[in-house]
């Protein structure tokens, strides 16, 4: 059995898929497998998962007919024998050493979590690349039944819940799978949410373990279409139950307000974004606000957010918190990003 099963969807990625896999297959630590799933390729991404598979017997390759992200991560988890799972974006550049640092913290720690941090790169249609940055966290660990507060400090130094820069143990795993209903996105702060729930030990550590890219991919009118925006507001809903399963699990009814009040704050902060980039209009804004406030008042309630004390805002942040708690959060849109200042 394989120390770690490294999941990889694979969807018309020919101009980055053999750098992505050879990142995994380069780790220092060799006692892996590398699963392909093909989700529907028609750029010849196909041919080559099964020449990487061909040429080393740790990497298995499926085909499927494309059925998006989640399904194709959900076959890769089907198939993975690992007591370790790991993700890794068909475009994406794990760093030689992240998967045996964060096995050696597993193993350390009896963790059913390892997160580390990462560098995150986004591309426009022109190609061209910035990097948006972020301070790193504190390394901390996070152990079921000890301090209660300590859940809200691993939230906030493991930063966004993504799946590329971490590693879990697939029996803590069970039989959690990544929710088709996230079909703009958002699957991987559900996924997270779900799984706080389940498992017992985690461990933050500030070590850059990937390099992640946003790329370009279609149109961007199809990224920030009226569906797309509506499909990620459904999507937040379940992220928003994920994290009251987690809550309850990990907090206390007297130590949990200030913990529910960040991740309020961060579904907020998270639809500020997503509607200002589409440049929404103001049906859509009306709707999203609504939907997702009648979600945090059922799953997440909260007396308020006092957004001058939610920890780890910038002042950006701090502003969108602001605007929500004044019913004016449509104004956020006159905030140009940083990318746009660029």
């Amino acid at each position: 059995m394989a120390s770690v099963s490294v999941i990889m969807p694979v969807y018309n990625a020919a101009a980055h898929l053999e750098a992505a896999v050879q990142s995994v297959l380069r780790q220092t630590l060799q006692d892996l497998e590398l699963i392909l799933v093909d989700d529907g390729s028609t750029d010849g991404s196909a041919a080559l998962c099964d020449a990487a598979a061909a040429a080393d017997r740790r990497v298995r390759t499926v085909h499927q007919a494309n059925a998006g992200i989640c399904a194709a991560r959900n076959r890769g988890l089907e198939l993975a024998v690992g007591e370790y799972v790991s993700f890794c974006d068909d475009d994406d550049v794990f760093l030689p050493d992240f998967l045996a640092t964060a096995l050696a913290a597993a193993k350390e720690n009896d963790a059913d979590l390892v997160r580390l941090d990462y560098r995150l790169f986004r591309s426009d249609a022109a190609g061209h690349e910035s990097e948006l940055r972020h301070p790193a966290g504190k390394a901390c660990r996070l152990i079921r039944g000890e301090n209660p507060q300590d859940y809200g400090a691993f939230l906030r130094a493991a930063g966004p819940l993504f799946v590329w820069n971490a590693i879990y143990r697939r029996a803590a795993l069970g039989n959690l799978c990544f929710d088709p209903r996230c079909r703009r996105g958002v699957e991987d702060f559900v996924f997270n949410a779900a799984f706080h729930a389940r498992m017992e030990r985690a461990v933050y550590l500030p070590q850059v373990a990937c390099l992640h890219y946003e790329r370009a991919r279609g149109s961007t009118s199809a990224c920030f279409s009226q569906a797309a925006v509506e499909a990620r507001v459904q999507a937040a809903v379940l992220w928003a139950q994920a994290e009251a399963e987690a809550l309850a699990r990990w907090c206390t009814p007297e130590n949990g307000d200030p913990v529910r009040s960040e991740r309020r704050a961060e579904l907020i902060t998270f639809l500020m974004h997503q509607l200002r980039d589409a440049h929404a209009p103001h049906k859509v804004r009306r709707e999203s606000w609504r939907t997702l406030r009648q979600a945090l008042d059922e799953a997440l309630p909260s007396k308020g957010i006092d957004f001058l004390r939610v920890e780890g805002q910038n002042k950006k942040q701090i502003l969108a918190l602001f605007l929500y708690a004044v019913h004016l959060q449509g104004l956020y849109q006159w905030f140009p990003n940083r990318e746009d200042r660029e």
